[in-house]
Order: C-alpha cells, then structure tokens, then sequence
C-alpha cells in the first residue's frame, strides 16, 4: 500500500438478519473507499445480512461464527485473513467486535481496532473498561454530545474520540413523487390517505410500544391515519399483539424489513421516531434527504440536525401524548408537511453529504494507522 492508500478489514458481529443504521454507515463507507481505490475486506457471521451484503457486492470476506469472542480457532481465522490482506486498520462495532477484532489483531502485527459507536454502544463498568484498554485504539462517533458521553462512559481518552457526522446520498432519495404513490397502490393505501411510517429494528430502544400508545390518540383524532412499521426484530410479535389490545388494527401496517426505505419515506408523509436512546439516527437524514418532515423524540443528536418547527417536530421523550400531537399536527397540515420536508432536504444537501463523511473518515483511518 502506498502512503495515501489503506487496507481495512470490516468486521461486524451482529447474527443473522439485524440491519440497523450503524450497518448502514460501515457498509456505505466501504462501498465508497473502495471506489476511492482503498483495499476494503470483510468479516462476519456466516448468516447475518452483513455476510450477504458484502458477499453480493464482491468484498473479500471470511464468515466467522463470532459466538465466542476468545476463540483460539477463531482467532487464527481471523489473524490469518488479516495478514493476507495486509490490514491496516480493523473498523467494527459493538463490544464482541472490538474484543474479537482486538484479540485476533494481537496475532496480526497489531493493526489499531477503530469502533464506530453511538451512545448506545458504550458501557460503564471495570469489565467495558478493560476491553476498551486491552483491545480499542480508537472511537469514530457521530456528533460532539455522543463523543463527551463515550469518553466519560467508557473511561476513554477524549483525544482518542472523532466526531465525525454521518451523511446520505441525497440523490438515492431524490425520487419522484410518483414513485410514493406506486408504492402506496402496491400496498392498497389511498392516494389521500394521512401516512406515517416508523422505520428501524423492532428493538426496546426504539421504543416501538409509546409510538403504538401515541398512534391510539392520532387515530382517535384521525380515523383515515395509517402507521407502517418498516423493520423487523424481536419485539413484532409483542408489538402485534398490542395493536390487538389497543384496537389499532386497521390503522397500524406491519412491512417488515425494506431494502427500498427511499420508496418507503416517499409513501409515507411523515417520519415518526419515538426512541429514547439514539446517537445519530441516520432515518433522520434519510427521511429529511426525502423531503419528509420528522416527528421525532428529543433524543441523541436529533437536534444537530434538524430544527424543531423547520423541519418538523421534536418532543420530550417518553411522552406519547406529545408525540401524538406533534403527528396529528403535521399529518393535519394542507400540504402534510411538505414545506418543512423541502426545507429539510435543503439541510441534507448542505450539511449532510455522504462525500463529505467519507472524506473525514478517510483521513482519520489513514492517519490512525500504524507504520509498516
């Protein structure tokens, strides 16, 4: 490799068919440095949908079981496809992946481990710690609240820390609105009826369950309001089973998991989010890349990237009832709210391009990297 050009191997833990916005922002990074010229390689559970997706776009990859994080063989695989693809760098996330990136990289000449964290990721406690200072070099995060928060959390040199803001492909997102309205005939929604739809993994931190109470107040205050839920994850079934109780039937869908979320976001007249831990929430950016407003909880970094009012609405977390207003007043709006979505398409394009991220990551990767 020459000075200006890296090898890095991504590594991600998750099993089976977990997708979330994280996923999201490696998988981007390694299509686009690819493309930049960099040697990007990969490595992950043998059925996980990361596996499937590196696979489908020709990565070089090795399916690791991952269920162990100090496995002896798995460590040998691991070092092995390291040093043949000469790693600079070891990008992961989530505990299991900086110990089993770290453990295997201790056998591979010590490439540093960078882990791509929101604040969900990072744990207080002696044992978090210890990984952190056995096996982690660095932490890229999202905004300047997320890294203050990592490295008070994680015992972490705050100097060790990068913020660097994710973007989106505003031209992925920039669909006609005839494509909103194909979507909506394939789902039998009509063309008139109020749409919001709640997107991500079916997980106790997107608090899918207030966003069900607050949709009982919108319908009651607009019976043609419909929900889509575009996600999967182990929480659905629950989550059925108290749009039964709720009386919701008719006025809450279940998708399950979309690879077409620009459509999606386009079908839709809304984004609602109800979590309340979140860093960085990327369906943010792509509902805004849509020109969708957001109605969303006052989580994360939620407000360095939109502007309550401008762009759409921002609640007090856990406050269904505030959450069912703010929808009820966008979806009530005569042009649903699409004034606010342009404006916040005019904020993806100005400060959230992809190729703006890609170009800090870059930099901070090659810089972070030890001298052969």
């Amino acid at each position: 490799m020459t000075a200006d050009r890296l090898s890095a191997l991504f590594l991600n833990p998750l099993e089976r068919g977990a997708w979330g916005g994280v996923e999201r922002w490696l998988f981007d990074l390694a299509v686009e440095l690819r493309g930049r010229g960099h040697a990007i390689a990969s490595a992950g559970c043998p059925e996980s949908a990361w596996t499937k997706r590196m696979e489908e776009n020709g990565f070089p990859h090795v399916r690791v079981p991952l269920r162990s994080d100090f496995s002896l063989a798995q460590r040998r695989t691991l070092a092995a496809f390291m040093r043949e693809h000469r790693v600079d760098v070891v990008a992961t996330k989530l505990h299991r992946g900086i110990r089993a990136g770290g453990f295997a990289a201790r056998a591979a000449g010590r490439p540093p481990v960078v882990a791509f964290m929101g604040l969900v990721e990072t744990e207080p406690g002696w044992r978090y710690r210890l990984t952190y200072r056995m096996f982690l070099d660095r932490v890229v995060t999202l905004a300047p609240p997320m890294r203050d928060a990592i490295a008070a959390r994680g015992g972490l040199d705050p100097s060790h820390v990068e913020v660097i803001p994710y973007g989106v492909r505003p031209e992925d997102y920039d669909l006609p609105e005839s494509e909103g309205a194909a979507l909506r005939a394939e789902l039998g929604i009509a063309a008139d009826r109020p749409v919001a739809v709640a997107v991500g993994r079916m997980h106790l931190q997107k608090r899918f369950d207030q966003m069900l109470d607050a949709w009982a107040a919108v319908a009651a205050a607009m019976p043609q309001a419909l929900l889509l839920f575009a996600g999967e994850g182990r929480l659905q079934e629950e989550l059925v089973r108290k749009c039964e109780t709720l009386g919701l039937g008719g006025s809450v869908r279940f998708l399950g998991f979309r690879r077409d979320v620009p459509r999606v976001l386009k079908a839709a007249d809304c984004l609602a989010m109800s979590s309340d831990i979140e860093g960085l929430p990327m369906v943010v950016l792509e509902s805004m890349a849509a020109a969708r407003p957001v109605v969303t909880t006052d989580v994360g970094s939620v407000r360095a990237m939109m502007d309550d009012g401008a762009h759409g609405r921002i609640v007090p977390i856990r406050d269904p009832a505030a959450l069912a207003s703010a929808l009820v007043s966008v979806l009530s709006m005569p042009d649903r709210g699409r004034a606010l979505g342009a404006a916040g398409r005019r904020r993806v394009l100005d400060r959230f391009p992809l190729s703006r991220c890609i170009d800090e990551t870059e930099r901070y990767l090659l810089s972070v990297r030890r001298p052969r």
